[in-house]
């Protein structure tokens, strides 16, 4: 049977333009088998007092919910084997999903910690200008993470890894996901921090290539299990603050090589 993927767009009331590009890319993909549920974060439809007819016409065609329980109830009852959680000003190319998931298959199959997986991407920033709007700007969002297990240094780099770029196994959500609030605008950095602390995720350089040394791979996820296992608390934060520290400076040391 043919897995599927379930996409739960986070939509600010107001937002209709953004919410149809959002919409529309999902159904350009060229993976098929996505379910759309949209939620409408109530708190902002009735602070805003938004005219919410557009959200009436396509409940017709898609799943809208506005009560955060109903979100974690639906996320539980679907028979989709993936997740993602989609801010609505974001987008994905045409075969995005198919090449991520593609691959996470392929990583799971030898890596049973990996349950999720997170591409590079771009931020793409847009003004109005007269009746249009156009691209302003885009920037490499998390291009310095290497490609391969997302190690634990990666708390320095709050909101690294954007919440549209990140695909996981349902399953390994489904305990941790309540207890995070979704309709916050700080949801996805806590929950992924949680999220690190029993799955391995993966970053996917580049969505159409990947090419990795086996033994990096073999590395970080031995280095993260051994976090998550380790009961000496203080140990930990230790073991933690070197590697994390010594990463961090390496890393700052690249980005200021490529400045000059």
């Amino acid at each position: 049977m043919e897995k599927s993927l379930l996409v739960i767009v986070r939509h600010k009331p107001g937002r209709t333009r953004l919410l149809m590009r959002a919409l529309q890319s999902i159904n350009d993909q060229t993976f098929k088998k996505i379910n759309i549920i949209i939620f409408c974060m109530e708190e902002e439809l009735k602070c805003h007092n938004v005219d919410d007819f557009y959200l009436k016409e396509l409940s017709n065609i898609y799943s809208v919910i506005y009560d955060e329980s109903c979100i974690f109830n639906a996320i539980k009852m679907s028979e989709s084997n993936y997740l993602c959680f989609m801010d609505d000003d974001d987008s994905w190319a045409p075969e995005y999903v198919s090449r991520l998931l593609s691959v996470l298959a392929n990583i799971q199959s030898t890596y049973s910690s990996v349950n999720a997986i997170a591409c590079h991407t771009n931020k793409v920033a847009e003004i109005a200008e007269n009746n249009r709007i156009i691209i302003n700007s885009t920037q490499p969002w998390n291009h310095y993470l290497n490609a391969g297990p997302v190690s634990f240094d990666v708390i320095y780099y709050r909101n690294s890894i954007p919440l549209s770029s990140c695909l996981f196994d349902k399953n390994s959500v489904i305990d941790m996901i309540e207890s995070h609030k979704l309709s916050s605008p700080a949801f996805f950095w806590p929950f992924f921090i949680h999220y690190l602390a029993e799955n391995d995720d993966f970053e996917f350089g580049n969505y159409t290539v990947i090419n990795n040394e086996l033994f990096d791979i073999e590395c970080k996820i031995a280095e993260n299990k051994m976090m998550r296992s380790i009961d000496d608390s203080s140990l930990l934060n230790v073991l933690l603050s070197n590697i994390a520290n010594n990463s961090l400076f390496h890393k700052i040391s690249y980005i200021e090589n490529k400045i000059k």
